[in-house]
């Protein structure tokens, strides 16, 4: 009987075997919980990755992100450059588009892969209409062509902005700024364009989305004023459930809610209206695939997935492979007129309907699936057997004992205790967010099961044993 006071030994050294293994291997990876933020990080930013930059500028990735500070005022000074605006009302010929006040801005406009708040703005002036709706400038300076800069006039007209394209500035420029009358029909909303970059950071991909909105027709769209219930939040953008940390930046108000972002803003025709949606999805694995469902049609979807990654440990992805359906898939970014000396793989070319989606899959991750759990499962499993083996070979010895009824109330003790046991385990496993986590409770709450099914067994065994003891 010597040997039974080891046994408790030997099933203690068998179950730290199998936790260590799992912890030793959870320590050697480095999650994104890691990743500090800088000081000047907006709300929402925490958990993600630094900017894929593909145009000079800094894109906005903050739930809450206001425009970026207008850039330093010009030194105005007076120069030989003219610029009319010619403002006309697209629904009634007869309105009266004198004295109305127009704002000429000379800006640096959104990038790329930059929402359409981010601009800078290096200075204004103010004109006014004449009686046909011209308004002129005049005495501008002659060195806006070398900064770079562009030229976009604005008007307000119906408590509504209206926004002319861009243009050069250069001599004799004409821009035409459009007025339109407010309706609350729903268009038939669109994107022009959605570009998607995919960039990896510790163990997740970040996503940063530019959806481009554009409508057709005669008549500007509130979202905000809208009597249809779909849009009472605002005009709905859909992402799929595993996704994590969504933010959004462009122009208008929003409201994001868990996998949604309900955006508001007037749309007018002819004034395409980019924003920007990020947020993160976990990369375990090697191989990730992403779909998406549209609610609305898209003209063109591009796709962008960097080689580079900020991430230290792996700052570069060699094998990285972008596989897409019906898209042409190739590395060269200048496709999609953009010019960077980072390396991507790009895809293009794909358009979809209304309630269709689109797919792709990344190869190559650097990552492989989390063996910690199934190490402590098998560690589980190896415990559930040797606990059948001492069953087994104590059954006779349990018939045998005389004072079966105090076994009895052992197991039974035994057996209350790991009732509360699993039940302390359910109760965090459905309160638990983090998916390591989620799996070691998985693998305990099985563990405990198995011990539970032995004892229950035992119980049994005992009962039949003693000609009708009641199990109390």
């Amino acid at each position: 009987m010597s040997h039974y006071k080891y046994r408790p030994i030997i099933c203690a050294a068998l179950f730290a075997l199998a936790t260590m293994i799992p912890a030793a291997a959870a320590a050697q990876t480095v999650g994104a919980d890691e990743y500090e933020a800088p000081a000047d990080a907006q709300p929402g930013e925490a958990n993600l990755a630094p900017s894929t930059d593909i145009d000079p500028g800094d894109a906005v990735h903050s739930s809450e992100a206001a425009p970026p500070p207008a850039a330093p005022q010009l030194d105005v000074e007076d120069g030989s450059l003219s610029v009319t605006v010619q403002i006309r009302h697209a629904n009634d010929d007869d309105v009266d588009l004198s004295g109305m006040p127009v704002t000429l801005e000379a800006l640096r406009p959104p990038g790329p892969m930059q929402p359409d708040n981010f601009r800078q703005i290096a200075a204004q002036w103010v004109g006014v209409t004449d009686a046909s709706g011209l308004a002129r400038f005049d005495e501008l300076p002659d060195t806006l062509a070398r900064q770079g800069l562009v030229l976009q006039a604005s008007t307000s007209f119906g408590g509504l902005a209206f926004e002319s394209s861009f243009a050069a500035p250069r001599a004799g420029e004409a821009l035409e700024l459009v007025l339109y009358d407010r309706t609350h029909e729903l268009p038939e909303i669109r994107l022009s364009r959605k570009r998607v970059i995919v960039s990896l950071w510790e163990e997740y991909l970040v996503f940063d989305q530019f959806w481009t909105f554009e409508i057709d027709g005669d008549y500007a769209f509130d979202i905000a004023a809208s009597p249809d219930p779909a849009l009472e939040r605002g005009l709905e953008m859909r992402f799929p459930m595993e996704v994590e940390g969504i933010s959004f930046a462009g122009p208008g108000t929003h409201e994001v809610i868990q996998n949604r972002v309900y955006w508001n803003h007037v749309l007018v025709p002819g004034q395409p209206v980019t924003v920007q949606v990020r947020f993160s999805k976990s990369a375990r694995g090697s191989s990730q695939a992403y779909e998406q469902i549209m609610d609305f049609p898209v003209d063109e979807i591009q796709l962008l997935a960097a080689v580079d990654t900020p991430f230290q440990r792996i700052p570069r992805v060699d094998d990285l492979v972008l596989r897409a359906p019906g898209f042409e898939v190739g590395n060269d970014p200048g496709v999609l007129g953009l010019q960077t000396q980072n390396d991507y793989l790009v895809a293009s070319g794909r358009s979809v309907d209304a309630g269709e989606s689109y797919a792709f899959r990344l190869e190559g991750l650097p990552f492989r699936r989390p063996t910690g759990g199934w190490i402590a499962l098998f560690g589980g499993l190896l415990m559930a057997l040797l606990l059948a083996a001492f069953g087994a070979r104590e059954h006779k010895r349990f018939h045998a004992a005389r004072d079966t009824a105090a076994i009895l109330r052992g197991l039974r003790a035994r057996r209350d205790d790991l009732y509360e046991e699993l039940a302390l385990v359910e109760q965090e496993l459905a309160q638990v967010e983090d998916e390591d986590l989620a799996f070691e409770l998985e693998d305990e709450r099985l563990i405990i099961r198995q011990r539970l099914t032995l004892i229950l067994r035992k119980i049994d065994d005992l009962k039949n044993g003693t000609h009708g003891t009641t199990d109390q």
